[in-house]
């Protein structure tokens, strides 16, 4: 349950990213700018993850990167509400 919970707020993550940046949105994070919101790759850097850590018996840490990563959703939710429905165009706010 918590793999699977993972992958799709993975997915959910990119979704969001890509959305919010299609509204105009700005990606602050240097490292996820080229595949920020990729669906297929941030899917498969999930599923990857996961099949580490059960292999190397570590998928207890799953827990707490699900918490922190539905943080993540929610900071991106907001992002794109803010973006999309307050129109505050002064505002540069980075997913």
């Amino acid at each position: 349950m918590p793999a699977a919970m993972f992958i799709a707020l993975n997915l959910l993550d990119a979704y969001l990213t890509k959305v919010s940046l299609a509204a105009g949105a700005v990606e602050f994070n240097p490292l996820m700018t080229s595949i920020g919101s990729s669906l297929m790759v941030k899917g498969l850097i999930a599923v990857a993850l996961v099949f580490i850590l059960y292999c190397f018996e570590r998928e207890r840490v799953l827990r707490p990167l699900n918490f922190m990563l539905f943080g993540i959703v929610l900071w991106n939710s907001a992002v794109y509400w803010i973006v999309t429905f307050a129109r505050l165009d002064y505002i540069v706010i980075g997913i």
